[in-house]
């Protein structure tokens, strides 16, 4: 629970919190599941501060510094947070931060622009849930998405022939000689393998975003900001945005095609719902009037799901500046105790040979 006394000494104002923290150096305020709703905190000294599920709802935070804060399980809903400096503190998936303003918010925390500081997903998730920071792992989730992905659009490409130049029959590559398909029956069947694709797809594309929320680096931002899919490649230009947005829609959304082989064209335009029905039940496709609405269901709710995956690899993948100058600061200290301990390691191999 929340300090009693330091809750009582934040209704004192900025001034009177801000003298007390430096006459207190070094002592961490706990402000744990404290409940500050729409509170005055403009320009208060929060650093390392533990907010842990605090509740901070259209909290005024404007120019405060929450550098080092713990802010897991807090709710900064509707928060103002311009020109807050948020180096090194960390949230969590519990963390809610949703109508946030003066920060950008990204697949792994928030950014403020004028601080150039971002609140990040705390890199030791629980024990048990197999997560943490690894570009690679996400790289290789969406590889596998991709990959699935495309044989399911080749599928609809397939759809697509059929619709345009109304082949009787077609093979399918791999099967070249040993099964031919009418529309009606191909159609079935890519239904039923698009459905089975892109449930795989969505697992690809749920791990991939899952293990996003933990990167922190600049490398890691770029490789996975970057990756050649158009579903999971972040663009920051409004032109390209739109642009990826509704190429997105198209190749997420490719198995409506299939809905143009199991209607009556004809007769739907004109209200013929008789006839509708009649084609339908009609249709030389062995339990095709139970399955088909069932897997096409299913079908369009995967798209769906997949879909809105897509748009949240929309958000940027970000990293706080302070961590990576400390980050580097640290590699170059390691580069140099390494290369220090190579030019002694040479002098005794020498003055071994030498004597």
């Amino acid at each position: 629970m929340a300090n009693i006394e330091q809750i009582e000494r934040i209704k004192q104002g900025p001034e009177a919190w801000n003298l007390w923290r430096k006459a207190n150096e070094g002592l961490r305020p706990d402000l744990r599941n404290a409940v500050l709703k729409e509170a005055e905190l403009q320009g208060f000294d929060l650093s390392d501060a533990n907010f842990n599920g605090a509740i901070l709802v259209r909290a005024n935070l404007s120019g405060a510094d929450l550098s080092g804060a713990d802010l897991r399980r807090a709710d900064l809903s509707g928060a103002s947070l311009d020109d807050v400096n948020l180096s090194r503190s960390t949230i969590d998936i519990e963390t809610r931060y949703n109508g946030i303003t003066g920060c950008d918010i990204g697949v792994n925390g928030f950014y403020s622009l004028s601080t150039d500081s971002a609140a990040l997903m705390r890199l030791d998730p629980p024990g048990n849930s197999m997560q943490g920071s690894s570009a690679e792992a996400v790289l290789e989730s969406l590889r596998q998405a991709r990959k699935l992905h495309t044989f399911s659009v080749m599928l609809g490409g397939i759809a697509l022939l059929f619709m345009i130049i109304k082949p009787k029959t077609i093979s399918l590559p791999y099967l070249a000689g040993s099964f031919k398909f009418d529309d009606i029956s191909y159609a079935f069947l890519a239904t039923i393998l698009s459905t089975a694709l892109l449930s795989q797809v969505a697992s690809f594309i749920d791990s991939a975003i899952q293990g996003a929320h933990y990167l922190n680096d600049r490398r890691s931002a770029m490789l996975v900001g970057h990756f050649p899919w158009v579903l999971s490649k972040f663009e920051s230009e409004p032109k390209n945005r739109r642009r990826s947005r509704i190429m997105r829609m198209f190749l997420v959304y490719h198995p409506v095609i299939y809905l143009y082989f199991f209607v009556k064209w004809d007769s739907l335009l004109v209200g013929d719902w008789e006839g509708v029905v009649l084609h339908y039940q009609g249709l030389p496709v062995v339990l095709g009037e139970y399955l088909l609405p069932v897997i096409f269901v299913v079908l369009m709710m995967l798209c769906r799901h997949i879909f809105m995956q897509a748009e949240r690899f929309q958000k940027p993948i970000l990293f706080d500046s302070e961590t990576e100058r400390l980050r580097r600061s640290d590699m170059e200290r390691l580069a140099e105790a390494v290369e220090k301990q190579s030019v002694e390691i040479g002098k005794l191999i020498d003055q071994k040979r030498s004597s």
